[in-house]
């Protein structure tokens, strides 16, 4: 099956790049961002939160004072790249064009250095025969000091899904084998997380306003997300012995009444300057009919799905 690749506008987007081999397609904007803003089946089912309305976004003195007065970022939706451990540094506006190269089957795209942080980000998306999309983070230091950095990875989801993170399930005797970081903003009595046969499950619920964020070391490298038919999976590494951000989570997630975020992290580094940092995923999208009333397994994995994660 052919891969195509080719130049699109989409919504109130602007231009993107468009991966597409038929039957799934994914749309990169190169107006601003750049954000995956699209992964979904060629029929216009889309797994990315689109915030067409421009609702989330932050602004203020830090902004003010970094950047151009009034300037502001605006989360967009789909799926983008940042540095952690997250602060203020974190929040870059990218409301500006991205250069970009196009392949045979992938593209890269170039976003402004940042100004405040002196980092260079760059990302490859590639798509293979059966529409999966590997997506390459590269953040390169410009500045003139070594950073302790990670590469953050967040995918921001469209509400109205069910996600499951699979738990540890090492028999470390006496020792524990699973922990969990959580966030001052969280109820511990939160109804949106329960947990099943081995794993998580947190749904997203438009009525419920207050965000609840978790964060975990995924040994089994995998989160999937069920919604409007279609299981979002995405794949990432987990390298034994390595420190990762927020008492060394390599994965997170992050709800609200809007969406649905799943991150993944890199391991934290020393980057000098001139040296960079690389952090890979694999997108996975399938056909599936999930029962969310239920929650059963099988509903989330077939034995199609199994094989492939």
């Amino acid at each position: 099956m052919t891969i195509k690749i080719n130049m699109t506008k989409y919504k109130n987007y602007g231009r993107c790049v468009e991966l597409s081999n038929g039957k799934i397609k994914a749309l990169i904007t190169v107006d601003i961002g750049p954000r995956i803003i699209f992964y979904g089946t060629a029929d216009g089912r889309n797994v990315m939160l689109e915030d067409i309305e421009r609702e989330v976004s932050s602004g203020g003195a830090y902004f003010d004072k970094n950047f151009t007065a009034g300037e502001r970022w605006y989360i967009y939706g789909g799926h983008r790249m940042w540095k952690a451990p997250e602060d203020d540094a974190s929040y870059v506006p990218d409301n500006y064009p991205v250069k970009y190269i196009l392949g045979d089957n992938f593209s890269e795209f170039f976003p402004p250095v940042q100004t405040n942080t002196r980092f260079c980000f760059k990302i490859r998306v590639s798509m293979s025969e059966n529409g999966a999309l590997t997506v390459v983070h590269t953040m390169e230091n410009l500045g003139s000091v070594t950073a302790n950095v990670a590469v953050w990875a967040l995918t921001v989801l469209r509400p109205g899904g069910a996600e499951i993170i699979p738990l540890n399930t090492t028999d470390t005797g006496f020792l524990p084998n699973n922990y969990f970081s959580y966030w001052p903003y969280n109820d511990i009595n939160d109804k949106r997380l329960t947990g099943i046969d081995g794993y998580l499950l947190l749904k997203q619920d438009k009525d419920i306003k207050r965000a609840f964020k978790l964060g975990t070391l995924n040994k089994k490298g995998f989160a999937a997300y069920g919604v409007d038919g279609l299981l979002f999976i995405k794949k990432f590494p987990y390298i034994n012995g390595a420190v990762y951000p927020d008492n060394n989570c390599n994965f997170e997630t992050y709800t609200n009444n809007l969406f649905l975020e799943m991150e993944t992290l890199s391991p934290l580094c020393a980057v000098e300057p001139g040296g960079s940092i690389s952090h890979t995923e694999e997108f996975m999208l399938f056909e599936q009919i999930l029962d969310t009333k239920t929650l059963l397994l099988d509903k989330f994995f077939t034995d199609k799905t199994k094989e492939q994660i």
